[in-house]
């Protein structure tokens, strides 16, 4: 169990460092920051105490504390899916914009 939480406090704190990097360099907006920040602290936090979630595994009637990180990390992993869907459809529609509002541009030049 030692080695797990160790190779999970790793990962928890190499999170933390990118995150604040790219914060640095002006790729994260301070909301941004803020979400990571409490998902890696979050992270830190279970890997450190894994018996603190023991009280929501039994709530939720789980075998084990993996299976409710499992759940937890589904979720987010949908919700940042559909984020990540949702940004890249308002960038395809900016740029068809500004494709159309070019092409109209070269055209009314001829």
């Amino acid at each position: 169990m030692i080695t797990i939480q160790l190779f999970g406090v790793i990962i928890g704190l190499s999170a933390l460092h990118l995150t604040h990097l790219y914060y640095k360099r002006k790729h994260f907006t301070k909301k941004e920051l803020i979400f990571w920040l409490l998902i890696w602290f979050g992270f830190l936090f279970i890997a450190i105490f894994p018996m603190s979630v023991r009280p929501i595994v039994g709530y939720l009637h789980l075998n084990r504390s993996m299976d409710l990180i499992m759940i937890i990390a589904f979720v987010i992993i949908f919700g940042l899916s559909f984020h990540n869907y949702v940004m890249n459809r308002r960038q395809c529609d900016k740029l068809e914009r500004l494709v159309r509002e070019l092409t109209m541009k070269d055209i009314t030049k001829k």
